[in-house]
């Protein structure tokens, strides 16, 4: 079935696989955008088609508004991703801010009766439910307070938040992003009948074993947590073999 243009700006595919039996939609981290798992679509097994989302307000989609709301976030990708989730079966992975929009992703589709993914996987994303005060807001400041903040809260070199490109191409990302994160509010529903692969890094200033573990409350059906050998809260890159590993090992089979 042929997918219209506009789907695609949201769901993009850099390698198409039709013999595929799976795939994986991938979530980026606040400020980022597709291309950070543009290497997956190569290094992956041939029976997974990667499918990376954009965002508008970023990237190819610079020149869109971005959206600020996490609940019309949700319901926009629900119906942009629907035509392929009825296509074949699909996993879903989610780093960061990127975890969450999986996972309320995946709670709004079963609330909809609509084909959900096989397995979630959600990498230095805490389970939110667990967490008491919540960091103050950031995304209304200035530009340099906001930079300030967020550069002590994920470790951000300052040469990195200073430079021009960082500015002019992920500060306003970043922002709305930020908005978006900071409109979500947890509410309890009864766990998934989806397992549940988790990611941590062992030094991550922003997601604890504690918040990476209690994912484990969010699923019936089978769970499993790694903790690799980082204190980058952004691993997706620095840790891709060993994010790749796990996504294999707990992939193979499940398709067919």
């Amino acid at each position: 079935m042929r997918v219209p243009p506009v789907y695609r700006r949201w769901v993009t595919c850099p390698e198409p696989r039709p013999q595929a039996s799976l795939r994986l939609f991938c979530f980026h981290f606040a400020g980022g955008d597709a291309s950070i798992f543009r290497l997956w679509t190569t290094q992956l097994p041939s029976f997974i088609e990667v499918c990376p989302i954009e965002l508008p307000g970023r990237a190819s989609r610079r020149s869109e508004a971005p959206i600020t709301h996490f609940t019309e976030l949700i319901e926009k990708l629900a119906g942009m991703m629907r035509p392929f989730l009825n296509q074949m079966p699909a996993a879903f992975f989610g780093h960061s801010f990127g975890g969450n929009i999986a996972f309320e992703l995946t709670r709004l589709l079963r609330r909809a009766g609509e084909p959900m993914p096989l397995r979630l996987f959600l990498a230095a994303s805490p389970a939110l439910f667990i967490r008491g005060e919540l960091p103050p807001p950031v995304s209304h400041l200035p530009d340099a307070e906001f930079l300030a903040r967020i550069g002590t809260r994920y470790r951000l070199p300052r040469e990195v938040l200073a430079s021009e490109d960082f500015q002019q191409e992920v500060l306003p990302a970043l922002r709305a992003d930020m908005s978006v994160a900071e409109s979500y509010q947890y509410t309890s529903e009864p766990p998934l009948e989806v397992p549940i692969s988790a990611f941590g890094a062992e030094g991550d200033p922003e997601v604890s074993p504690a918040e990476a573990q209690a994912w484990c409350r969010e699923t019936n059906v089978g769970f499993r947590l790694r903790m690799l050998p980082s204190n980058d809260h952004f691993f997706v890159s620095t840790e891709r073999r060993r994010l790749h590993q796990g996504i294999i090992e707990d992939l193979q089979g499940l398709a067919g």
